[in-house]
Order: C-alpha cells, then sequence, then structure tokens
C-alpha cells in the first residue's frame, strides 16, 4: 500500500472514530451518554430456526416449538455481502451504523454475550473479519450513487483492499433507491472485497424490490433485557422495581430514552412524550415552542440539523403541535410525504381519541381517489375502533387494497391484518375448478425434478388459497388436536395460512373437512377433501405450461419471474402473509400463493433421504401413494415458503419433510374429487 492508500484510510478511520465521542441521549441527571458508551446492540428478525430451516428438515417429534433467539444485525453485516436494515424512525438504523463504523475504526469488536430474548438466551458476537475499512454515507434525494462516493475516490480506488460501504438514509432517494442500491452493487462487483450496509425506513423500503445479491432484514424493538441492562450501567436505574421504560411504547429505542428520561412506564408515545417534554420544557410556553419548532423541522421550513435531530422525536412533538390546527392540514402534509407524517398522524389520533376533531380526521383522510386514499385509509383504520359506517367504508379501502394489489407488499399486509380483525369478506375456502387432461409434469431445471414428461389427471376442484389459521383453528376447537402454531389463534392472522403442522394434521383436517361438508350438502355424498397428489398440486399451478429449457423456471404466472407476484424470499417478510396479497402470481385456474407462502403438504412419497427422492420421475403408480408407510419416509412438499428464493418458489421443485415434522413455514391446501 502506497502513502496515498494510507492517508486515505486514515481519513476514514479518523473520522468513523469520531462518531464514538457523538452525543447519543441525555441520562434523567441530565449528563450525557455518547455513542460509544450508550449503544444497544440490536437484533434482527431472523432467528437461529430460520437459518436451519434454508433446507427443509424435520423437527424433533412432536416437541413444543423452541422460543425464537434471534440474530443480531452486526451478525447480518458480518455474513452477508449486501445488507439492507429497515426499521422504523427511532428504531437505531443510524446509531447501529455509526457505532459499527467507529468500532472497526477502533480495530474491531471484542466477543461479548448478547441477550437474544427475553427468556434469558445468551449468544456471543462475534466479527470475524479482519481490516475493513468503513466508509459511512448518508443517501440524499438529488444524489446518485457516483456522487456520493465523489469525495472518496482516493479511498475507493483502493477498495479491493477491504471496505465497509455504509449508506444511511436510503429512503429519501424515494423511486430512485433500487437504482442507488444496484449502483452500489455494480461498484461491489468490480471489487469483490467491498462489503454494503444499507439502512432505511421499514415504510419506504420494504416495498422495494431488492437488487438480486441483497438481503433484508428488520430492526427489532429492544428487549426488556436490553433496556434494563442499560439502564443499571449507566444511570443506576433498576426499571424491573419501577416499571420506568419497560412498557410497549419504549421498545422504540428513541421513545425508550424518553420515557427513562421521563419517568415514564413507557405503555403509550403520547404519555411517553408529554412526560418528557414537561421535564426539558419546564413550561407551557416552551413547550409549545419545542412543539412548533419541531413542526418546523418536519417540514423542512427550519433547515436546521440541530433542532430536534431525531426524528421520531420531531414527528411526535409535531403530533403536539397539529392537535390545535384543522385536519386538512395534517392530511395534506401526509400526502405529500406519507412515511415520514404516518407517524405523527398516528399520534395525532391518539391525542383526538373520541372527539369530533378524530373524526374530521379521519373523514380526510379517506376522501379522494386514487393511492393517496388507501394509504389515508390504511392509517385511518387505526383509529377507528368501534363498527359503523366510517369503518365500513374504510374495510371497503382494505378490501381493494387486497384483492386488487395495490400499494406495496408490506401496505398490503397491514391491509389484510386489519381485515383479519374485522372480518375477511372473501371467500377464504372458495374452490377453483382444474380441467383434467395430460399436461407436462416435471422440468430439467433440478436433477430431481427430470425429466419433464406427460402425466395425466382427472378433473379436480382445489382451494383457491392454502388452509388458513381461521379454517384449521376451527378444527382444532372441534377436535381438540394439539397444535404448536404461536399465532395460529391470533385475531389479526385468521386470514393467513395454518402452518406448525404435520402431514397427519393435515389429513385429519382434509378428514374433517369431509364430514362438515357433505352435512352442510357442500359435496355430495361420494365426494371428499384431500390433499392433492403431487401431479395435481402441479397441474394447479402451472396449467399447460411447458418444460422450456434447463435454466427457464415455471412460475404460475409464466417463464419469467416478475416482481410483486408471490412472498418469497425476495419480498423480504421473512413470514407467512394474509392470502391473496399477490394477485400478479395467480395460477391459470385462479389459485393464490402457490409458490411462495408456505411449502404445501401433497400425499406422494419422496423416500428417506432429504437430498434426493427414492420415487423419482417419471411419475408412475409403483407404490408412491400409499397412504400408510414408515414414519421415516417423507412426504413431498411443494411452492417454497417465505424464506425460498425464486429457484425454489416455482411450479416445479420438489421439497419433502418427514410426515411427523412441522415448522412455521410449511402448510396445505385442500383438494375436493370423487
Amino acid at each position: 500500500m502506497n502513502i496515498d492508500d494510507i492517508d486515505a484510510a486514515d481519513n476514514l478511520m479518523s473520522q468513523a472514530l469520531e462518531f464514538g465521542a457523538a452525543q447519543l441521549f441525555a441520562l434523567p441527571d441530565a449528563s450525557i451518554v455518547d455513542l460509544a458508551t450508550g449503544y444497544i446492540p440490536l437484533l434482527v428478525n431472523f432467528t437461529f430456526e430460520d437459518k436451519a430451516a434454508k433446507g427443509l428438515r424435520k423437527l424433533t417429534d412432536q416437541a413444543e416449538p423452541e422460543p425464537a433467539v434471534y440474530f443480531s444485525a452486526l451478525e447480518m453485516v458480518r455474513d452477508h455481502p449486501a445488507v439492507v436494515l429497515t426499521g422504523e424512525t427511532g428504531s437505531g438504523k443510524t446509531t447501529f451504523a455509526k457505532h459499527l463504523a467507529f468500532s472497526l475504526a477502533q480495530g474491531g469488536f471484542t466477543p461479548r454475550a448478547i441477550p437474544r430474548n427475553d427468556l434469558g438466551a445468551m449468544h456471543d458476537v462475534h466479527w470475524t473479519l479482519e481490516g475493513v475499512v468503513p466508509l459511512y454515507l448518508t443517501a440524499e434525494p438529488s444524489k446518485t450513487f457516483d456522487a456520493l462516493l465523489a469525495s472518496s475516490l482516493d479511498v475507493l480506488r483502493h477498495a479491493d483492499r477491504g471496505l465497509l460501504l455504509i449508506v444511511d438514509g436510503v429512503e429519501v432517494a424515494g423511486d430512485a433507491g433500487r437504482q442507488l442500491l444496484a449502483d452500489a452493487q455494480a461498484f461491489q462487483s468490480r471489487h469483490p472485497a467491498v462489503k454494503i450496509l444499507a439502512l432505511g425506513e421499514v415504510s419506504v423500503v420494504k416495498s422495494w424490490v431488492l437488487p438480486a445479491g441483497y438481503v433484508r432484514y428488520d430492526l427489532l424493538p429492544l428487549l426488556k433485557s436490553q433496556r434494563s441492562e442499560v439502564a443499571a450501567r449507566l444511570a443506576g436505574l433498576d426499571l424491573g422495581a419501577t416499571g420506568i421504560a419497560l412498557g410497549a411504547a419504549a421498545a422504540n429505542p428513541a421513545q425508550f430514552v424518553m420515557a427513562m428520561h421521563g419517568g415514564d412506564v413507557g405503555e403509550s408515545a403520547e404519555v411517553i412524550t408529554d412526560s418528557w417534554l414537561a421535564k426539558i420544557s419546564g413550561d407551557a410556553q416552551t413547550s409549545e415552542l419545542f412543539c412548533g419548532l419541531a413542526f418546523d423541522a418536519l417540514t423542512a421550513e427550519v433547515d436546521d440539523p440541530t433542532i430536534m435531530p431525531i426524528t421520531r422525536v420531531r414527528q411526535l412533538l409535531a403530533a403536539i403541535h397539529l392537535a390545535s390546527k384543522s385536519a386538512d392540514l395534517a392530511v395534506s402534509h401526509f400526502r405529500k410525504k406519507p412515511s415520514l407524517w404516518a407517524p405523527v398522524m398516528t399520534s395525532l389520533a391518539a391525542r383526538l381519541s373520541g372527539t369530533d376533531a378524530a373524526s374530521a380526521l379521519i373523514t380526510a383522510l379517506i376522501e379522494g381517489e386514487g393511492d393517496a386514499v388507501l394509504r389515508g385509509a390504511l392509517l385511518a383504520a387505526d383509529m377507528v375502533t368501534d363498527a359503523g359506517p366510517l369503518r365500513d367504508r374504510i374495510a371497503a379501502h382494505l378490501l381493494t387494497i387486497v384483492s386488487d394489489g395495490a400499494l406495496s407488499a408490506l401496505e398490503r399486509e397491514i391491509a389484510g391484518r386489519k381485515l383479519s380483525l374485522w372480518g375477511d369478506p372473501r371467500e377464504l375456502d372458495a374452490l377453483a375448478d382444474v380441467a383434467g387432461g395430460e399436461f407436462t409434469f416435471g422440468s430439467l431445471s433440478h436433477p430431481n425434478s427430470e425429466p419433464p414428461h406427460p402425466v395425466a389427471v382427472d378433473a379436480f376442484r382445489i382451494g383457491l388459497y392454502p388452509v388458513t389459521n381461521g379454517a384449521y383453528g376451527a378444527f382444532v376447537r372441534d377436535t381438540n388436536r394439539l397444535w404448536r402454531s404461536p399465532d395460529g389463534f391470533s385475531d389479526d392472522r385468521r386470514n393467513a395460512p395454518a402452518t406448525d403442522l404435520t402431514w397427519h394434521d393435515a389429513r385429519a383436517y382434509c378428514d374433517w373437512l369431509t364430514n362438515r361438508w357433505r352435512a352442510q350438502g357442500r359435496i355430495s355424498a361420494d365426494e371428499f377433501v384431500r390433499l392433492p397428489t403431487e401431479p395435481e398440486w402441479e397441474r394447479a399451478a402451472r396449467g399447460d405450461q411447458p418444460d422450456i429449457q434447463p435454466d427457464v423456471l415455471s412460475y404460475p404466472w409464466g417463464h419469467a419471474w416478475i416482481d410483486q407476484a408471490a412472498n418469497s424470499e425476495e419480498t423480504g417478510f421473512n413470514t407467512t402473509c394474509t392470502v391473496g396479497l399477490f394477485p400478479k402470481g395467480r395460477s391459470p385456474y385462479g389459485c393464490y400463493d402457490m409458490v411462495g407462502q408456505v411449502w404445501e403438504w401433497c400425499t406422494t412419497l419422496w423416500g428417506d433421504d432429504m437430498a434426493t427422492p427414492d420415487f423419482k420421475y417419471p411419475y408412475s403408480n409403483d407404490g408412491r401413494e400409499a397412504v400408510d408407510t414408515a414414519p421415516s419416509i417423507r412426504r413431498v412438499l411443494r411452492g417454497g415458503c417465505f424464506s425460498s428464493g425464486k429457484l425454489k418458489a416455482c411450479c416445479t421443485y420438489r421439497g419433502s419433510l418427514e410426515p411427523d415434522g412441522f415448522w412455521r413455514g410449511n402448510g396445505f391446501r385442500i383438494v375436493v374429487s370423487r
């Protein structure tokens, strides 16, 4: 390395070292904690079980599921070449990024045990990469990736030595955000030693379809154990004894600091804000001044980053300012920048709850047309509590969002959960008619799916959707069958696929539903409900699509992958969602969610080796549809799940699991036949 390289790297290291001394927050005694001292390691929505389940496997027979144990944000950056971390305002994105840069400038991380859940799980976190130079950049609305790098070209000429490129605040790039990430990845392709970390507001970035090669995770709220440790270490506070800052709203890092400073339990953001504001202002006039300044800063009328620099604080104070203003003023700002102003509107609605002003705010949100009104309805859904005409108007908008595939996938999921709470009006146990006949079965895309060959099936009916929690829950209540799903009976998940169930559970449901539907006259006495055979499942998924060539996969919508068509790894949910959120991905027979979402049980046998099936193609009458066999013989699963990439979330990839296995990524749909 020449002297210019050293100087450039030293310059970046010096900048990163300065982050450690930056003021992070104030303690109740008004002393200031810097970033190096007050940083709290953040966790992400990816568990040890998720990592183990990247390949299909069998869980311990009939065992209760283990509590979730989460990976840290640091480990995700360490383990992936390109990562996008998302979080709401105040979730600690920038703090994490700057602390990471600071720590690298100091020479790395000392292994330390950190809590992984609130049940006592502790695991060391390690940073195993040596000699990585951090480059911290802040995205700007008008700047391309090359423009962001312009001031650091001396270092970037030598990026092959090892560079962590941190791009914070990518949400400000708006529609150009995906291009910003793609340009960063193109730079990385020229310099393989470069790692990329991008951070952004979840309500914006979660809707982006990321360039291939990126992984995306959400930052989790702070655990109670994390909050207790920090309060004891820095302020000598015993949160367990006082209850201060252990409430649900105080799990947001910014609100945790406010709750600790103001001495509030932290059950609501508004009470946290009021307690904190009273302590720092001292009188009503000063409080009013602070709230006005926060509003001006949020509207960019005051361009001063030193005025209430934390966006979450600005939002909460702006809500107080708007409480005495017209609803139209608040709604106008929300429609200009929905992601920035949604937390303001939510807090404002909480402050106006039960008043005529609250009704005026809700009405203003749902008037008009287009996406702006749909987003307004999505926000208004959290502002109404009682059934009535106003809620009915909102529900109609939510149904449009879900059924039409409007807005982003994240917004559709929020709408779907609210519909679940209020009563999803869709016929979620509807059936699609699948024509009998001969079709191409199999593919050249994977050895386990070869060779493609003609197979004939009789006509049958199949579920438009996977069996939902609501439907399977009715079966469990009626039969008292054990069900290990942690959220199967959650009110906002009734319209999500039923998971954590074995092949035997799925078959028992089919037998139960056969009797129920016969009694209701929905099926005839000679019809019955069952799981699909493997050819039936593929017929419903691909229709008459031929197999073209080894590198061209078959999807329910055609041979080319399209975005926003499936709840796959590319979507970034990392969990199931409301069924039917991806109408672009419907199969030729109208079936939703046939790829991604959940692996679906079939009747067909696979064999006892996870990697290679004993029952190979061509499909034949060789005993592979036998109902009774040894418990070690695996059954076929099809379609991939939320953590499957587009190579597996297709019509032809074959998975398997032992019939006593269960996981949150496998479910089923039903077939009706004679």
